[in-house]
């Protein structure tokens, strides 16, 4: 994805397959990967979220909050930047 924003998501093996599938009903809004990364004992899985579609995107999982594990949610390169806060 061009300019996409990198997202983190703390949550199972299990869950990112349905975080995974519901995301990918919103064409061009996000990419989930399997990249993960352990971080304070939580393992996070990588989003790319395209530009201009974070509003969206952080409206889905937060939606998604209240049928899916999703214990934390980061933004930035890397799973330990200290990039700004997910409003969620």
């Amino acid at each position: 994805m061009n300019d996409a924003i990198v997202y983190w998501l703390a949550t199972s093996e299990e869950e990112i397959h349905f975080i995974d599938a519901i995301i990918s009903a919103y064409d061009g809004m996000a990419a989930v990967r399997r990249d993960f990364q352990i971080f304070n004992g939580q393992t996070m899985y990588k989003v790319y979220v395209s530009s201009g579609m974070e509003d969206e995107f952080l409206e889905v999982v937060g939606r998604l909050r209240d049928v899916a594990d999703i214990r934390e949610i980061r933004r930035g390169e890397d799973a330990t930047d200290d990039g700004p806060a997910a409003p969620i």
